[in-house]
Formats: structure tokens, sequence, C-alpha cells
């Protein structure tokens, strides 16, 4: 589509909710989304390619017609959005990543159903899960089939007489009519509440039939339902009590993001007790907001489950929602069920919530680990895609990266840390005391200019790329003493936190690597490492500025004794924890001379908090 038809499309969009859609040239549907606005979201499809993620431009490369359709809220956008992509599925559409990672137990559509694990929940029968965790759900299947003896095989193994199952107690025998349908459907209702996780009204039920059959004498039968009722126990006792009433029924959606990816924790709370806990990940798309990508989680998350009685009362969510109402008529409407939604700021309720946050924490920590752990590993296509983006004319095998500490302009300091073929080689680090600017008057380009010209001057390894913390200011500051020193070939960038952009020399537009690359991930990962690098400098010299400050305010103390108690003490802090004797043997004093020294240190006992 030329940028003039563009143009004249994107003008008459209107600011309204609704859902858009994007076709080819012959009309084949590529992509459905939802906006809040219309206009804006459609609109940011086609800016500058290098705004774009190599997905994002692929597709607008391909769009030769653009349509609308309006709704009266995002919620409702979201309805429709669902449907044409259930309907169409475009190429380009990503959907929620759920059933395709974990895998769910399902009881099977037949008439003496089979407990099955699959990663296709709600086509084989009624399911429960997904299990983030698959030994968690292994351990639960095999107790299950300990417990309660269901259909194994699909089909039978012998036709005139039952298998081995049968004879060691772990199957009832349907393949040879050795179980009628109706009571084998009591078993798996049984099955049912367990996996529901309703186990007090689940040992009610078979509490009242080893009565039953203790009354009748049929004392195997009942052996082997105290067997059965002494396990869930066990395993009830082992779940956590998260409210003191046992009729709450809660499920609490926590999510902690990290660049573009939402990290969600499900926790599914039944009887007052904490039954399960759901793992999600998906993709922040292009213009949505955090809060609009939870939003949008929640209803499809209720809209994917299959069971419909397994809906909270409750649930508590992290953000407030704007179509609150319209989500919870839609699940009176379409689920049977009226739920009610809580944004807690204290109390029971914010403390689970907490918790699920906390948990969501966790997968995003164990998520950037993996990622660490692969870019560990191999951080070659890294540094290849970062040759390729920034179009370096060597592989980048020695990145130098530099960054300004201080506080309100006082002990201002620089750093460079040096990573070598993507990994960090701290022998070649190197920090520097700025001098060029004034105490307590910060100058970041000033502090720049002065730390590439000194390194610079130094006879030391070039570097293939030099990364700049800050943005265009700084890099700036930096290629100025470049080209005070006559160096013009040497590739530099900034990387301005903020939005992660990365400024070239000459560019006024950011280029921007896509959020979820291991290219991005290693520029921030050798700038944050500056940043800790400069920070700690900083902090080591203000410490002892500190203490040097303290000491000259004490009588009976020179140059010589100063330095003894700088050398050993490091900091102010550990200075006046000192004893007697350690200061005595510091200073080399001893009797009424340590003594007054001593109590001078300790006067009034506000110093160290003064300075601290």
């Amino acid at each position: 589509m030329d940028s003039i038809a563009v143009q004249e499309i994107l003008k008459s969009l209107p600011q309204k909710s609704g859902v858009y859609q994007f076709r080819d040239t012959s009309g084949t549907l590529l992509y459905v989304g939802k906006a809040k606005n219309l206009k804006n979201r459609v609109s940011s499809y086609f800016q500058k390619s290098s705004a774009l993620s190599a997905r994002i431009q692929s597709l607008v490369s391909q769009v030769a017609d653009i349509s609308v359709l309006v709704t009266h809220s995002e919620i409702e956008a979201l309805v429709l959005e669902s449907n044409l992509i259930k309907t169409n599925r475009p190429k380009y559409n990503i959907l929620m990543r759920d059933d395709k990672k974990y895998p769910w137990l399902v009881l099977t559509n037949e008439p003496f159903p089979r407990l099955i694990v699959t990663r296709e929940p709600g086509r084989k029968g009624r399911s429960f899960g997904p299990y983030a965790t698959p030994g968690a759900m292994y351990e639960t299947l095999h107790l299950i089939k300990k417990l309660f003896p269901l259909r194994q095989r699909k089909k039978p193994l012998f036709k005139d007489r039952p298998c081995m199952n049968y004879h060691i107690g772990s199957c009832l025998g349907p393949c040879q009519a050795l179980v009628t349908e109706e009571d084998y459907q009591k078993l798996v209702d049984q099955v049912v509440l367990l996996l529901k996780g309703q186990a007090d009204e689940l040992l009610n039920i078979l509490k009242h039939e080893m009565k039953k059959a203790s009354t009748a004498m049929d004392f195997e039968t009942a052996a082997a339902l105290r067997d059965r009722i002494v396990a869930i126990h066990t395993i009830t006792e082992r779940q956590r009590v998260m409210v003191d009433d046992p009729t709450v029924e809660q499920d609490v959606i926590g999510v902690s993001w990290h660049l573009n990816a939402g990290y969600f924790t499900v926790l599914k709370v039944r009887h007052g007790k904490l039954i399960h806990t759901e793992f999600y990940t998906v993709t922040l798309e292009q213009g949505v907001t955090p809060q609009e990508a939870y939003q949008e989680f929640l209803f499809r998350y209720y809209q994917n489950r299959t069971d419909k009685t397994d809906l909270p009362v409750d649930i508590i969510v992290q953000y407030p929602l704007e179509d609150e109402a319209f989500l919870t008529a839609w699940l009176k409407e379409h689920k049977n069920r009226k739920a009610a939604l809580y944004f807690p700021q204290r109390g029971q309720k914010k403390d689970i919530l907490d918790m699920a946050q906390q948990n969501a924490d966790a997968l995003r920590d164990r998520s950037i680990h993996e990622q660490q752990s692969r870019l560990r590993h191999d951080p070659t296509q890294a540094l290849l895609t970062l040759q390729e983006r920034l179009k370096l004319p060597t592989f980048p095998r020695r990145i130098e990266c530099y960054d300004i500490s201080h506080v309100s302009g006082t002990n201002t300091v620089a750093s460079m840390v040096v990573f070598t073929d993507g990994l960090p080689d701290k022998s070649e680090y190197r920090r520097f005391k700025i001098k060029t600017t004034e105490e307590g008057t910060p100058d970041d380009f000033k502090s720049m200019h002065e730390v590439i010209t000194r390194r610079f001057s130094k006879d030391w390894p070039d570097p293939d790329l030099v990364i700049i913390d800050g943005g265009k200011g700084q890099l700036s500051s930096a290629c100025q003493a470049l080209m005070q020193l006559e160096i013009s070939d040497q590739p530099i960038i900034s990387l301005a936190k903020k939005f992660e952009e990365v400024f070239l020399p000459g560019q006024s537009k950011p280029v921007l690597l896509e959020r979820d690359s291991m290219a991005l991930y290693l520029l921030q990962q050798i700038r944050d490492e500056a940043h800790r690098f400069a920070i700690t400098y900083h902090r080591s010299l203000r410490g002892k500025m500190q203490t040097q400050s303290f000491l000259d305010d004490i009588k009976g103390i020179g140059e010589v004794r100063k330095k003894r108690l700088l050398s050993h003490f490091k900091s102010l802090e550990t200075l006046m924890r000192a004893s007697l004797e350690e200061i005595s043997e510091v200073t080399q004093t001893k009797g009424r001379t340590a003594q007054k020294l001593y109590d001078q240190l300790h006067q009034g006992q506000a110093a160290p908090s003064a300075t601290s």
C-alpha cells in the first residue's frame, strides 16, 4: 500500500474503540487487532521502519487494505477480535501461549472416561490445568490412579478377560462389563471433586460410602475407602490455608513485566485453600500499555475456561479495570457466574495479591536467568545482530561502556567496563575521578567529555564499539572529545534507559532493537554493569570523604593516625563500631591516650547519623 493511500485511510479513522483488520492484495486477512483508540493504534503501525519490530515491518509491508469495526468499549472490541481470530486464524496474530506450553489433565469423552495428559485441552474431554510443573502433574496423576481405579487402556487388551490392571486393583474392568456405567461415573465424579480442590465434599462422600460398606459387612471395600480417605487427608494437609473462611473462592492474578513480556501468575483459592497455581507468558503488542494487556489477559483467561463450574466468586486484580462492569456482565451471561472484582490496597486480599505478584516476579527472574544463560553460552548471534543493525565495520569483539556517577555533583566519577566476546572482562575495567567539574555543580556532558579524552589518550586496545550510558547529549560530548583527538573512525553509540533507544552519531532518529532480542539484552547487560561499577566506586569515595572529614575534628589524630584509621576501617560506620582495643591497636596508642581518643570519637554519638 503506497504512503498516500495509507495517510488518507489514517485520516478517516475514528478515535473510538473497535477492531481493525489488515488484508493483503488478494484479500486474505493478515492480522486482527483491537484498540481503545483506532486512529492512534493503527497509525502506530505506519511509523518509520526503524521504530518497528521485524515482525511488524513484515506485516506492514504486505498490507493492501485496512478496515475497522467500531464498538462501544474496548472489552467489546476484545470479544469481537477474539471471535474473528478464532474463525479466520490470521497469519500474524499471536495468541496467548498457555495450552501449547503446559500440560493438562483431561477426563476423556468416552462411556468409561480415562484420565490422560494432553497439551490440547478442551478437545478430548473435561480439562484440568494447566500444570506449570509437569512433575507435580504426574505426581497427581500417579496418586489418582492409585486411589481411583479408572480405565487406563484405550482398547481392551483381551477379548475374553480383563488385563492385569484389573487383577492388581488399578481398574474396575469396564472392558468386560465388570462395572456398570453408573457406578463407574460415581468414581469419575469423585476424581473431578479432587481435581477441582473440593476435598471436603469428596471426603464426606467417601466417609458415607465407607460407613455403608461397613454396615453391610463388606470390610474389604470399607478398608479400601478408608485408605483413600487417609491419602486425601494427607494431600489436603499439605495445602496452605489462605483465608479463615472455608467458603472463600478466589482467583488472584499477579503480573510482572520485563521489556515487552508479561509474566502472569494465577492463584486459585478454593474453600479457603490454595489448590493450584498457573503460569502464563504473554507478549506486549504494538502500542498496548501494561494495564490494557492485563485487562485483555483477564478476559481471554476466562474465555478459555472450558469448565464453567470452575469459576471463582471473587477475582482479585493487580490493576483497576476500565471495563470492569462489562467483564462481570460478560461472565454472568457467558459463564453463568456472577463474580466480583477487587483491587485491594490492604488486608487479607492484598496479602494474597502480593503473593501472586511475588510468584510472577519469580517467573520473570527465571526467564531472565535463562536468557542470561543462553547469552553466556553463545553470545555470538547477539554480537552479529549488533554488527548488522548498527552497521559496524568489524565484529564487535571488544565493547567498552562508560557511565558517570555523582550525588548533586559531589565526588563525580566515571566507570569503564569491557566485554570481550560478549562476556565481562573485569581485568580490563577502569575507573576515573572526574577533575574538570566543580564540586557541587553536576555536569554529565563535561564529565563524559573528560573521561573519553583521558581514555583515548592512553595506549590501550582499540574497542570495536563504544557505548555511552545516556542520550543524545552524552553521545555528543563523547563525539566532540574524539574529534578533538582526531579520531574519526571509532564506532560509538549511546543507550537511553527510559525507552531503551540506541542513538548513533549524526542521526536524529534512534535505532529501536526488538524488545525481546538478545542483542538489546546484551547492550542492557553491559550498560547495567557500567552503572554498577560506577556506583560502587562513587560510594567508596563518598564513605572515605565522610570518615576523613569527621577525623579532622578529633584532637590527637594527626596525618599518620588518620591514614591508619582510614586504611583499616574504610568507612565511618565501621569505625564507630570499633572497640577500644581495636582503635588502640590501629593507632598504636595505650592507656589514657587511647581512652581519650576513643571518647572523642564517640562524643555525642550523633556524628555517624549526621554523615551517613
